[in-house]
């Protein structure tokens, strides 16, 4: 799809094909919409309307909970890998594409979120929505951070087990959730894991900057 890669897209530098960008940024957002909204939400939706799964849920929370924390980061992150894979050409990248991959997927993934708080912004006022819009850019980082991490398996031609790492990464930050609820977390301890979480994942994507750099110097 992005055959004709040249010179000047290698670059650190702002690339001179802002379409390119645009594409990718696009194709992010669509990787969010294709492996949760139309993917796996409307399994979970399914499942939790099957009496047997319903049970089995009520019976076992956390080891469910868990479960369903592992699913987000097999579905997404698989689907980072299947774009990237698929889509997005060739397989060595220069450092801005996976950044701005992952930034049109928590995009898309906030105004999921936030949707339903638009229509009665003017009833639960705007410091109501300050953690929740703090919670989506923590999300925001952590799937540019994941992002990163898909794509250096590319980077490094260990594409599948950076890929088990990225799904593995992804589950452990979403079984927060679930370990929040069982252990009578408030919504405050909950948030500082998620901030801990995206720094740490900030601190590997500009680490991982060096990957990018030594495959530029070869063009």
């Amino acid at each position: 799809m992005f055959d004709d890669y040249s010179e000047a897209d290698q670059k650190l530098k702002p690339p001179k094909k802002p379409q390119r960008v645009l594409v990718v940024f696009l194709l992010g957002a669509l990787c969010f919409l294709i492996s949760q909204v139309f993917t796996r939400i409307l399994l979970l939706g399914w499942l939790q309307k099957q009496p047997g799964i319903v049970a089995w849920m009520i019976s076992f929370p956390l080891l469910s909970g868990v479960l369903i924390a592992l699913s987000a980061g097999l579905f997404e992150e698989s689907g980072r890998f299947i774009f990237k894979a698929l889509a997005i050409k060739p397989d060595k990248a220069p450092y801005w594409e996976p950044i701005v991959f992952g930034l049109g997927h928590g995009l898309s993934e906030a105004v999921w979120v936030l949707r339903p708080m638009f229509g009665i912004m003017q009833l639960i006022g705007l410091d109501q929505l300050t953690l929740p819009i703090l919670e989506r850019l923590l999300a925001i980082v952590m799937h540019i951070g994941f992002s990163v991490l898909v794509w250096n398996g590319f980077q490094l031609n260990k594409r599948w087990q950076y890929l088990l790492i990225a799904i593995l990464a992804h589950g452990l930050v979403n079984t927060f959730i679930p370990l929040a609820a069982r252990w009578g977390w408030d919504v405050v301890k909950l948030e500082t894991l998620f901030a801990v979480a995206a720094g740490f994942l900030l601190i590997y994507v500009i680490h991982s900057r060096k990957n990018y750099q030594k495959e530029e110097s070869h063009d």
